[in-house]
């Protein structure tokens, strides 16, 4: 037996003493043949709502569960810490505990990732042009660590080893926490129910409203896999466990997946490290900026200024509009480039007015989009669709290289298409100006004599 296998029995069996109902139609399995690590498979045939395993909460990671936070002095100050800062310090110092409760958990979780995150140089040039690029966020999270991590690690030096929880490491937890964490939706951050309790009537409408779910990891759900169109499992929160249900009939053999959500495949490649060769729910974005430039070339800075400020107001304008595989030109656009267009005292009554134009799609408009899109497909991307289309066959089966080329080709081909589309809609004519009726000599009746 392998120790791959005798990690996963050790991992089960662990689940087993420590509260978890395991179904026996079910079994871990290992899928690296086909590029995604562990997954769950079902030995027998399985029906729409069976069990498929039940998870006490006391077997889920956070920073609420760890022990760190019962250590003096650091328990109390790594929980101050913003955003992911606590999870991320919480495992950093279980994953390296040999005694941590979790470490059986810990020993079927991957060590290293295939994001972007983590990809050489030469990997990262096949991004470019992609949507991906700009969201890698490797910057900031270096960022995140020297002002909130490294500090925490130095401090305690008895708790921490700064050579062992390093950057490296934050970077693989951080991962981790990317690809395999859940939202908890019925355990909310104990610092915020205090807040509740501090706060005035009108505060705690406010927090409910902006209500936040505690991040967690969920040992034995996050092994699930995930596949667009085939997701079979949902993972459903009760007040003394989690329990993952099947959502249909599943056949003897087939591979149990719970969705990730509807992702493209620049997101799903971004932050779990793999794309769906066919992904109805790929999209393309248009920048803003993009959007500005085709339509405001030589336009006074101030007016511009003016009106990116009333199109945000109005819930039109954002960092950028999204096309999906429907290949519809978003009303938001539409209106946003009939506001961009407009004659300085035209967008006034539009301002003192605080209403916005309807989304006709007008001749002088559809150019303007057509002319959007083929800068956002010419300009972005160094290679042809046609010539990734024939790399893409050279390729073998699992690469940064194919991921990649399989996330350009899928937005290349959304912006072909809907130009395509684009190029058969009909216009709305405009209707012209009232005029002083003519007469047969085309004199007006004030100019006749």
């Amino acid at each position: 037996m392998s120790s791959f296998e005798e990690q996963g029995q050790a991992f089960w069996k662990w689940l087993e003493n420590n509260g978890a109902t395991l179904n026996s139609d079910i079994a871990i399995q290992d899928y690296r043949s086909e590029g995604a690590g562990r997954g769950v498979i079902a030995t027998k045939d399985i029906k729409e709502g069976d069990l498929l395993f039940s998870l006490p909460r006391n077997i889920l990671l956070s920073q609420l569960t760890s022990s760190l936070k019962d250590l003096e002095g650091v328990g109390e100050e790594f929980l101050e810490l913003p955003g992911w800062s606590p999870l991320i310090l919480s495992l950093m110092y279980e994953s390296q505990k040999e005694d941590s409760f979790w470490k059986p958990y810990f020993d079927v979780l991957p060590r290293s990732f295939s994001t972007p995150m983590f990809w050489k140089e030469d990997d990262l040039k096949e991004l470019k042009g992609t949507d991906i690029v700009s969201k890698i966020g490797k910057e900031d999270a270096e960022a995140t660590y020297e002002r909130d991590i490294k500090p925490i690690v130095e401090k305690y030096s008895n708790i921490f080893d700064k050579n062992v929880h390093n950057l490296d490491l934050y970077h693989m937890i951080g991962s981790l926490i990317m690809s395999y964490s859940f939202n908890d939706e019925l355990q909310k951050k104990e610092t915020e129910q205090k807040e509740e309790e501090e706060n005035s009537d009108d505060e705690e409408e406010e927090e409910e409203e902006e209500e936040q779910v505690l991040i967690s990891m969920v040992p034995m759900a996050d092994l699930l896999n995930h596949k667009t169109g085939y997701n079979n499992a949902r993972l459903f929160h009760e007040e003394d466990s989690l329990q993952m249900k099947a959502i249909k009939d599943i056949v003897k053999g087939e591979q149990i997946y719970n969705t990730y959500g509807d992702l493209c495949n620049a997101d799903l490649l971004r932050k779990y490290g793999f794309v769906d060769e066919v992904n109805e729910f790929d999209i393309v974005e248009l920048d803003g900026p993009l959007v500005v430039e085709c339509c405001c070339p030589d336009a006074d800075e101030d007016l511009v200024e003016r009106k990116i400020d009333f199109l945000m107001e109005e819930g039109v304008f954002d960092e950028c509009f999204v096309i999906d595989t429907e290949y519809e030109i978003p009303e938001e656009l539409i209106i946003a480039v009939h506001v961009l267009l407009a004659p300085e005292d035209e967008f006034q009554k539009m301002e003192e007015k605080q209403k916005l134009p309807k989304p006709k799609l007008t001749q002088k408009v559809k150019n303007v989009i057509e002319n959007i899109l083929k800068k956002r497909l010419e300009q972005r991307y160094d290679i042809s669709l046609e010539d990734d289309e024939t790399e893409l066959t050279k390729l073998g089966e699992f690469s940064n290289k194919r991921n990649a080329l399989i996330v350009r080709i899928g937005e290349k081909k959304i912006l072909k298409k809907t130009l395509e589309k684009l190029s058969s809609t009909p216009i709305v004519v405009e209707k012209r100006s009232t005029q002083t009726p003519l007469n047969h000599k085309g004199l007006s009746k004030k100019q006749k004599k």
